[in-house]
């Protein structure tokens, strides 16, 4: 089992490291493996191995980022919303744009809710859901 769930981690972190981290929202079609199954790797390393400072917080940090993986529809929304936002010219639909603006702030809610999650996880303890 912490072979197996190394592996997605290892993997997610490849993932991660190429990515934007200023963005929100990107798709999950990115994700190595389904965010679930990424979700327990992480959330079984941290109640391991979470309070080795090195690579507690490397875990921490990845449980937090899966955060932001949402649907592609979703992420593809955001991202022509900040396009529109940072008035680099672009015109769009409001609307969209306040869906997008709710979409961002779920997104932050979820990895405030992870961040909380893993200060339980790393006392070897599975948070309440």
């Amino acid at each position: 089992m912490l072979t197996l769930a190394t592996r997605v981690a290892e993997d997610f972190g490849r993932t991660l490291a190429g990515l934007d981290k200023t963005a929100y929202g990107y798709p999950q079609s990115l994700l190595p493996h389904d965010k679930a199954q990424i979700k327990t790797a992480l959330r079984t390393l941290l109640k391991v191995v979470g309070n080795d400072p090195k690579v507690g917080e490397s875990l921490a940090r990845a449980y937090v980022y899966l955060a932001q993986f949402v649907p592609d529809d979703d992420a593809e929304l955001i991202q022509s919303s900040q396009s529109v936002l940072s008035g680099d010219g672009q015109s769009g639909d409001l609307g969209e744009v306040a869906v997008a603006m709710q979409r961002i702030n779920e997104i932050k809610l979820a990895m405030e809710k992870a961040l909380s999650e893993v200060e339980v996880l790393r006392q070897g303890r599975d948070p309440q859901s």
